[in-house]
């Protein structure tokens, strides 16, 4: 009988996948908060491991003779030896389509907020200063900005079509797209076009090592407009050192941030106690809809993968 490792979720139970993998016959052991390193002998023997954002080693990879897929529950890949994987043929997934819509709207809440200052108006107002209005100039119409988005995936496109309503140019920065790829009414431009044009710049690419540190202290010193910053991809795409003087010099006006390099951050980590910053708690992919809709999904295509059946998402298969 195949056996699958459920290792790690972050769920209160694990109702949805147990049901849908039991059901098609499958054996399953749950492995709830252990430490990939700490997992016990009887990991051995599965054929499948999920995981959401523990830590896969290719010490762990030795350990488990009988793997043949990595089900990532989520969409990042940086927690996973994808290159180790493919070595030893060990298919790797991911599920990428459960929160698009989740993450799209995260970013646009963010833009809008820093934009228009929402949570330093509301500190003030907290702080009985309600006529102080010189800490919160200079606010510009958002139809007279200009929205810049490093990389346009699908989470991307549903983002432009949001802000679309607002009436402000958007423009895009992606190497991988022509300009019949964009929609309409969006410029593709350089990326330090984008830095120099931008009043708002939001992230929407991978975290690989051409995008690591992307924003910078050289790729700040670009941005002519002071814009607003916002990142709910992969912290690492931002040098966080460099963020910081960037707010404190005034070079970027606002940040964003609902990712970080390490999470959880550290309580005295500077930029959550930032006035220029607000930072969520990496919840962007979240909904009652999504969750469900994530756990069923990578579920379903986990037995469609044990019974021959073709996936989606892989993304080691050029390599196996």
């Amino acid at each position: 009988m195949n056996r699958i490792a459920l290792v790690n979720f972050s769920t209160v139970d694990y109702t949805i996948e147990e049901n849908i993998l039991r059901q098609a016959g499958y054996e399953v052991d749950v492995y709830d908060g252990v430490a990939t390193a700490d997992l016990p002998d009887t990991v051995k023997d599965a054929e499948v491991l999920v995981v959401q954002l523990q830590q896969v080693t290719e010490a762990l990879l030795d350990r488990m003779p009988s793997l043949k897929l990595i089900a990532r529950e989520g969409i990042g890949l940086d927690s996973i030896p994808v290159q180790a994987a493919s070595k030893r043929g060990i298919t790797v997934m991911n599920v990428p389509d459960y929160c698009l819509e989740e993450v799209a709207v995260h970013a646009v809440s963010l833009l809008l907020a820093s934009h228009r200052k929402l949570f330093p108006a509301s500190t003030l107002v907290r702080g009985g200063q309600w006529t102080r209005m010189p800490e919160l100039k200079p606010i510009f119409s958002l139809s007279e900005q200009t929205l810049g988005l490093i990389g346009m995936g699908r989470i991307g496109a549903q983002v432009i079509a949001r802000m679309q309503g607002f009436g402000c140019r958007i423009i895009v920065s992606d190497p991988y797209l022509s300009k019949a790829n964009v929609p309409d009414g969006v410029e593709l431009v350089t990326l330090d076009e984008l830095l120099a044009q931008s009043d708002l710049i939001s992230l929407h690419c991978p975290y690989v090592e051409e995008t690591k540190h992307i924003v910078n202290r050289q790729s700040i010193a670009k941005m002519n407009k002071k814009p607003v910053l916002i990142n709910v991809s992969r912290g690492p795409l931002v040098h966080e050192g460099d963020l910081l003087d960037a707010l404190n010099r005034g070079d970027i006006s606002f940040a964003g941030l609902d990712v970080l390099t390490e999470e959880p951050p550290a309580d005295d980590h500077p930029l959550l106690h930032h006035p220029k910053a607000i930072v969520t708690n990496h919840i962007a992919w979240y909904s009652e809809q999504s969750e469900a809709r994530l756990r069923n999904l990578t579920s379903t295509r986990i037995v469609d993968f044990l019974e021959g059946r073709a996936i989606p998402n892989v993304v080691n298969k050029k390599d196996l």
